[in-house]
């Protein structure tokens, strides 16, 4: 396979493959078609084709890029770390349709997996039962967790000194966080425990808006407002 893909790039500077294994799921399934172009300027959130210790053919996602590119899947925990001149290509679309680049809050929460991971001691399992693992995998990877809820944290001062503007400030690190009214709306509703789709459902109320239209953007918050401590996990 790597010696055939090797040819088809070198001629004609692109390929087909079909992937096999979970490892990139859902972004990549098993039994999906992608095509894969040689060359260009790889940037973190790009998922890149390379061979890998052993003559393993890898297609994860690179994540840093520091002289050596750094690469995961989205639904493993192992970091690789690859010489840009050993990448093959990059994945440009799945199934004929165009390929997407991550945004780096992504990118970040995927790297924070394989910290986990590391602290861990390289145990899959224990890595699965923590918080890191549990949003990462509702809001990343989509798979959902009837039992996970969110609730604001009530530890917290909450000052809003109009209806766009919200200051909340942290008493154990002495942080203040600011929000805007769309942050203040989902506060609001977590006032009491919601899980993701109680959630997306007052607000679609909110806004007059379908939940897929405003998905993105919730998950964002509630990861960046779990790190921030400001929701907590139940």
């Amino acid at each position: 396979m790597i010696k055939l893909l090797e040819a088809m790039l070198r001629q004609k500077g692109r390929a087909e493959i079909t992937v096999t294994g979970v490892s990139m799921e859902p972004a990549l399934r098993e039994g999906d078609r992608i095509e894969v172009r040689r060359g260009g300027d790889y940037a973190p959130g790009d998922i890149l084709v390379y061979p890998y210790k052993g003559g393993e053919l890898l297609v994860h996602r690179l994540l840093k890029k520091e002289g050596r590119c750094f690469c995961k899947g989205d639904n493993a925990f192992r970091l690789e770390d690859v010489e840009p001149e050993q990448i093959f290509g990059r994945v440009a679309a799945v199934n004929g349709v165009p390929a997407g680049r991550w945004p780096a809050w992504k990118i970040d929460w995927s790297y924070r997996v394989n910290r986990m991971f590391i602290k861990c001691r390289y145990d899959p399992e224990k890595t699965k039962q923590t918080e890191i693992w549990r949003l990462y995998r509702l809001l990343i990877l989509g798979k959902g967790d009837e039992t996970m809820k969110f609730r604001k944290n009530k530890k917290m001062d909450y000052i809003q000194a109009d209806e766009t503007s919200l200051a909340v400030f942290d008493p154990e690190s002495g942080d203040t966080h600011f929000f805007d009214e769309t942050g203040i709306d989902i506060l609001n509703l977590l006032d009491e425990p919601r899980d993701l789709e109680e959630l997306l459902k007052g607000l679609c109320e909110i806004y007059d808006a379908p939940p897929e239209e405003i998905r993105g953007d919730v998950q964002e918050f509630l990861a960046e407002a779990a790190e921030k401590k400001v929701v907590e996990l139940l």
